[in-house]
């Protein structure tokens, strides 16, 4: 993860060192040893050096986490934009499950199947414990303090009109030095986490809200709906219509 990325997964990992992570403008530490899980449609990245550690990871679809009817605490903690943390041990054992399930997941239709019910389990499994768990998570310190402030920044107003002069502002450096720091950090332009974070609210309130699909767009920070459109469906595969009536009645 050299970037800030997104995808639409429920993203679980491990790792036996701590794990400092941006996710949609906020530090997180992961601690080694706790299994983290997280809707990645956010912005997300690891800030701190990862080289020569091995980390496990399992993604698992949005129609699919949708789909079984999970605690509904859990999914609003998820969409919401929740951390979750839980023990890595015993049936939650990522790193020890998931090198099985990779190979049964390239298997026959059978080995398949028996994979995807186990993980259905395991996510299960996972969510009880998150909610007694509560999701708690500490604040991580790799990334630099000026880059986290503009992020966490562009994350709680993405959905108003944002300048480059604003962001800056926020670290109180030069416009152009800003542009470069966060770049240099995140490995994307300002303008391109921007969007993601447009992208991810505009996700989540097409799940959560009734609002029409163009009031949707607006209230994600798009002043212009075609933009919208184009850059939902580049990120999402589909237009944002087709988005809500494939996943919106699961997450509700």
């Amino acid at each position: 993860m050299a970037i800030a990325h997104r995808h639409d997964d429920l993203e679980f990992n491990v790792a036996e060192v701590d794990l400092d992570y941006l996710i949609d403008g906020r530090p997180f530490r992961i601690p080694a040893g706790r299994l983290a899980v997280f809707w990645a449609a956010r912005p997300h990245q690891f800030v701190s050096d990862t080289s020569g550690e091995a980390i496990t990871w399992l993604t698992v679809p949005l129609d699919r986490f949708l789909g079984w009817g999970l605690p509904r605490r859990f999914v609003e903690h998820m969409l919401e934009g929740g951390v979750g943390l839980v023990d890595a041990r015993g049936l939650l054992a990522l790193d020890a499950r998931a090198p099985g399930w990779h190979a049964e997941l390239g298997g026959d239709d059978d080995e398949r199947r028996t994979a995807t019910l186990e993980i259905e389990a395991f996510t299960r499994r996972a969510a009880r414990a998150t909610s007694a768990d509560g999701g708690a998570s500490a604040a991580a310190s790799a990334i630099r303090p000026d880059v986290a402030a503009m992020a966490a920044w562009i994350s709680e107003h993405a959905h108003e009109d944002v300048r480059v002069d604003d962001i800056a502002r926020q670290a109180h450096l030069h416009p152009q030095y800003a542009m470069t720091v966060f770049r240099a950090a995140l490995g994307i332009t300002m303008g391109e986490y921007l969007a993601q974070c447009r992208i991810g609210r505009a996700q989540h309130l097409l799940l959560t809200s009734d609002l029409p699909v163009p009031a949707v767009g607006f209230a994600a920070g798009f002043r212009s709906q075609s933009q919208f459109y184009a850059r939902f469906r580049e990120r999402c595969g589909e237009p944002p219509a087709a988005y809500r009536r494939r996943l919106g009645a699961a997450a509700r």
